[in-house]
């Protein structure tokens, strides 16, 4: 992991242990340190309800601020705020997929209304819990003629993904010596990065973020939302991320001609008092 990205971990644990306050802000910036990330590859593993690999990639391209949003109500449907983007050429099932209105939460309880995305046909509320140390992303996800499918994931900093050391996901097989029904594999498959079997991530990879078991029922990921197209099934997203500090914004040459006239002003004022 990079040691940046290690340090700022370590550095933010109060911040996510704790959450956010609650009713303060809809936006808590900077939860690893003042830096912005990204990754010209992570991972993406679909399970079906009983926890076995059904697709993936590892080419997603993901972008993040570094900032975190601290209620459901900061979700409006499409055209949200959002600050995470996460791309990919790989098809799945033999159709693309793309996700966007992607929002980053603090640790708290949160319930999204399905059909604020008023594309595929669900129905209810997706509900989530972000634990203390954790982060939640929500997003809405289009596949084949299917817009707008919700999806929650939750994520361990510093964790790898699925039930233990030396899983991986191939559909053969997670690895030499497992089943190839064993539960919760990550997806090694194709999509990796110039088709190079050295690409493929491990099953022992500690990923920065790692998706988790989001609602306890044994299988990682939370399950998708009663009438889409992947009714059940768990979408989960795992990213080694590079940070860079935040851009300072230079300040405008006329704000600081501003500010030097008005101190000029204030010294004549009292100037003229003293007189």
């Amino acid at each position: 992991m990079n040691p940046m990205i290690k340090k700022s971990l370590i550095a933010s644990s109060i911040v996510l242990a704790f959450g956010a306050p609650a009713a303060q802000a809809a936006l808590v910036t900077n939860l690893y340190g003042a830096f912005d990330f990204s990754t010209d590859r992570a991972n993406f593993t679909m399970l079906d309800a009983g926890g076995y690999t059904v697709g993936g990639t590892n080419d997603v391209a993901m972008t993040w601020d570094g900032n975190g949003y601290t209620s459901s109500s900061d979700y409006t449907g499409p055209g949200s705020g959002s600050n995470v983007t996460a791309s990919s050429t790989t098809g799945f099932f033999g159709h693309t997929w793309t996700a966007h209105d992607i929002q980053v939460f603090t640790p708290g309880s949160y319930s999204f209304d399905v059909t604020l995305g008023g594309g595929a046909a669900e129905t209810g509320f997706l509900n989530a819990t972000v634990g203390a140390g954790q982060i939640g992303m929500h997003m809405l996800f289009d596949w084949n003629t299917a817009k707008n499918i919700d999806v929650f994931v939750v994520a361990n900093p510093g964790s790898m993904f699925g039930p233990g050391i030396a899983r991986s996901s191939n559909i053969s097989g997670c690895d030499s010596t497992a089943s190839a029904t064993t539960q919760n594999c990550l997806w090694d498959g194709p999509g990796y990065v110039g088709g190079l079997a050295t690409n493929k991530p491990a099953g022992s990879t500690v990923w920065m973020l790692a998706s988790a078991d989001g609602n306890a029922d044994g299988v990682m990921g939370i399950p998708m939302p009663t009438g889409g197209p992947f009714q059940n099934f768990n979408a989960n997203f795992n990213a080694n991320m590079t940070a860079t500090p935040d851009a300072v914004i230079p300040v405008p040459a006329a704000v600081w001609l501003f500010g030097s006239g008005l101190l000029g002003l204030v010294g004549i004022a009292r100037r003229k008092k003293k007189a």
